[in-house]
């Protein structure tokens, strides 16, 4: 799987904790306890063996917390 493909991956999974948050069926805490876990860099830095690649995970990780509204 390449970084594009995991990013849209990553970016629908957030967008369905997002609307479960809205309709109250998630805490803020749950909510963004889960959408961490996601995007954990250690987790995913282990997985990648570039440096490019990880300069581009993170910067993809950055993109996903906007959409999750947590920057």
């Amino acid at each position: 799987m390449n970084l594009e493909t995991w990013q849209e991956i990553q970016e629908a999974k957030v967008r369905e904790l997002k609307e479960l948050y809205d309709a109250g069926d998630l805490s803020e805490s749950e909510y963004t306890e889960l959408v961490e876990d996601l995007l954990d860099l250690q987790k995913i830095s282990d997985g990648l063996d570039l440096e490019e690649n990880k300069i581009r995970a993170q910067k993809a990780i950055e993109a996903i917390r906007m959409v999750a509204g947590l920057i």
